[in-house]
């Protein structure tokens, strides 16, 4: 399965070597193959450009995604995480819960930030497609017919941005400026390790908060 999903993003012709391998990661994270991931990789790719940032390797930039929970927007999100190295892991990623195809990149370093958002005519069609008539039908994503799933997979690589994206920005964004915290504290009570940043003094113990009573 590892090969031929290899070989599906070989034939992607306008991506780069770098973007592909990014691509491969991505897909083989996220475990099948839909519309939606692709379609959150190549808009994370047009807010980086809009916002005039490459991906981020650190902790200069974050994401403020509007997808929510238990519907195919959580597919998209994987696909921005991806696309702008804005990671749940790092940090760098926030969800709120509004069941939208839309996010805000920001760049802290500048305090800018672009919000890109699905045009509602795109997701209006794409879900009339074959391929979420068999999902709404209860058919897993990895069961749908393996041609379908790479039609739906490949289709958003070949759509000029600017026909299925709404980009607002760059505009002012303020955040809040902190260092990430590098020391560890063993808890008193459970003996658990917890980063310092977190433990919580009781009965003067440092404990961690899921043995802090207060």
């Amino acid at each position: 399965m590892f090969t031929k999903k290899k070989k599906i993003i070989e034939t992607i012709e306008s991506l780069t070597y770098e973007e592909k391998e990014i691509l491969y990661s991505a897909l083989n994270m996220h475990g099948h193959l839909c519309g939606g991931m692709p379609l959150g990789f190549v808009a994370g790719k047009a807010a980086m450009n809009a916002l005039g940032v490459s991906r981020e390797e650190n902790m200069d930039k974050f994401v403020i995604i509007y997808s929510g929970e238990r519907h195919a927007a959580g597919c998209f999100a994987d696909g921005v995480q991806f696309a702008t190295g804005c990671t749940f892991g790092k940090g760098l990623m926030k969800k709120e819960a509004k069941g939208k195809f839309s996010f805000i990149l920001v760049d802290k370093n500048k305090n800018k930030a672009v919000k890109v958002t699905i045009k509602p005519e795109v997701m209006l069609n794409a879900f009339k497609s074959k391929f979420i008539e068999l999902r709404k039908k209860g058919v897993k994503p990895s069961n749908v017919p393996q041609d379908l799933a790479e039609q739906m997979f490949k289709k958003p690589f070949g759509l000029n941005p600017d026909d299925f994206l709404k980009i607002e920005g760059p505009f002012d964004f303020e955040t809040a400026k902190g260092k990430s915290c590098f020391n560890l504290v063993v808890c008193e009570k459970c003996g658990d390790v917890c980063a310092e940043n977190y433990a919580r003094i009781e009965n003067g113990k440092k404990v961690c908060p899921e043995c802090f009573s207060f």
